[in-house]
């Protein structure tokens, strides 16, 4: 009983879903089954019409994001691949069924990415995040064959939550909030498993995840991997026209990778 009570109070503190309709015209909506769940998957084309799909792209969003309103980036910098974007509203989250639980987290994005891997046969795979978006790109990437990664302001759960909320209880009682997060969500253990290529981007000025608990996660990747620094950035700041050019190269270097042109 003690253990549900705390799990649902670590929903509480990292979860913020809404379940409003928002209008779409820009994409189309699939779902599947995740455990009890079924779960939306909002889908994009972009780049020559004329060509077959040549890269896919699965997004994980925010605490609080939804997939309706996920933009077209990285595609938008690769414009002369046919690129197919499929971005998650986790359970709980828009038209998804069920209760936003952390402890779906990971279960959701192995069943997404399952499905997409079939879709895919063989062609690349680039997963891409958003803040706590990053526990399941980490996860995915640190236990499937994955083209690339790119990751904005990724969470060490965890740290985060005795770091953020400990004085309000002396530390215990956010240590055992801090518990209810599955292992497997665990960014720095994840990353020191993965091996695909990766850009993460990192805002100076982050106040919700600083970068303090995001460098952890930059240091233990085992894979080969770009940091772009945002300066003077908050957690969600647009980039810079000089860090959108810094950007761009990291994104050549990793599209370099998943094709094989170097």
């Amino acid at each position: 009983m003690l253990g549900k009570l705390l799990g649902r109070i670590a929903d509480r503190l990292i979860l913020f879903p809404t379940t409003h309709p928002i209008e779409v015209s820009d994409k189309t909506c699939r779902s599947l089954t995740a455990g009890d769940d079924r779960v939306e998957i909002w889908v994009a084309d972009t780049g020559p019409a004329d060509r077959d799909v040549e890269l896919f792209v699965l997004k994980f969003g925010g605490t609080g994001g939804r997939a309706e309103l996920a933009t077209p980036q990285p595609a938008c910098f690769w414009p002369a691949l046919r690129a197919q974007l499929w971005t998650v509203n986790p359970p709980g989250y828009g038209g998804s069924s069920g209760r936003a639980s952390v402890r779906k987290l990971a279960p959701t994005a192995r069943a997404v990415f399952e499905e997409l891997q079939r879709l895919a046969a063989g062609r690349p795979i680039v997963l891409v995040s958003n803040s706590l978006g990053g526990t399941c790109v980490l996860h995915l990437a640190a236990r499937y064959e994955v083209a690339g990664l790119i990751l904005r302001n990724p969470p060490q759960l965890p740290e985060l939550i005795v770091g953020r909320f400990g004085w309000r209880s002396c530390f215990l009682g956010a240590w055992l909030i801090a518990r209810q997060v599955p292992a497997e969500l665990d960014c720095c253990a994840n990353a020191q498993r993965c091996s695909a290529p990766a850009v993460f981007v990192m805002s100076e000025c982050d106040t919700i995840v600083p970068p303090k608990y995001q460098q952890k996660i930059h240091e233990s990747y085992a894979g080969p991997k770009r940091v772009i620094v945002l300066p003077d950035a908050g957690h969600a700041d647009s980039m810079s026209p000089a860090t959108t050019a810094e950007y761009q190269q990291a994104l050549d270097w990793l599209q370099s990778q998943i094709l094989g042109l170097d």
